[in-house]
């Protein structure tokens, strides 16, 4: 996951049971190769309040304040959020999996306008106070437990190698180029390389760089 620092940091962020079902849901997505953002969970009054304003939300009984909803959007090979792919088979198999972990896609709602949001119900508004512990998890032998924590490491560890990772590259995005890419881009753009100059990572610009500086753009190609 391109992503994945900053999708667990969000999810961490949810009420239990929500947080419970949104990780077996990512956990989903990562085993089945569906690249995500979970650009954001928990949410403020104040920022809702403004949501409602600007029409980017219709109520102030938002699920986000409670922590039992999430927004996703689908992330291309090239690392850009793509918020018109939520019609691609992997945006739909990742949908598909939400619900049957009982959460509502916004994409149902009336109008279908609000297809970035998950929402987790479970007992109604506001009811998330505290994780079910189910019989299961209960029964965990101690040899089970000892393979859990050792999951658990592993995660965090994978975790801060993919966050150094992410730094080294700079790759997720809206590199600032004005400095010294912008001749590679203009002439990347006018060939028909790339259609925009907006959201670019470290490593894309480098490789824009590269090409140009090899004669491959130039400046005017149509």
């Amino acid at each position: 996951m391109r992503y994945d620092v900053r999708n667990r940091t969000n999810l961490d962020k949810l009420a239990p049971n929500t947080r419970k079902a949104a990780y077996a849901w990512y956990e989903y997505c990562i085993r089945n190769g569906i690249d995500v953002l979970i650009y954001e969970t928990i949410r403020t009054l104040e920022t809702q309040k403004l949501y409602l304003a600007n029409g980017k939300s219709q109520t102030l009984r938002s699920y986000h304040l409670v922590g039992q909803a999430l927004d996703f959007v689908p992330v291309l090979a090239t690392g850009a959020t793509d918020y018109e792919g939520y019609g691609t088979a992997s945006a739909k198999k990742a949908i598909a999996e939400a619900k049957r972990l009982g959460f509502s896609w916004g994409g149902n709602f009336k109008g279908g306008w609000d297809k970035p949001h998950l929402e987790y119900r479970y007992k109604g508004y506001g009811t998330d106070l505290k994780l079910d512990i189910t019989k299961e998890d209960e029964e965990m032998t101690a040899a089970e437990k000892k393979d859990f924590e050792a999951l658990q490491a592993t995660v965090k560890e994978q975790a801060k190698q993919i966050a150094a990772l992410e730094k080294r590259l700079n790759i997720s995005g809206k590199e600032t180029y004005a400095s010294g890419y912008v001749d590679a881009v203009t002439a990347a753009k006018a060939a028909g390389a790339i259609t925009t100059s907006a959201d670019k990572s470290k490593l894309e610009l480098n490789i824009i760089q590269m090409l140009y500086n090899l004669g491959l753009l130039k400046k005017g190609d149509k």
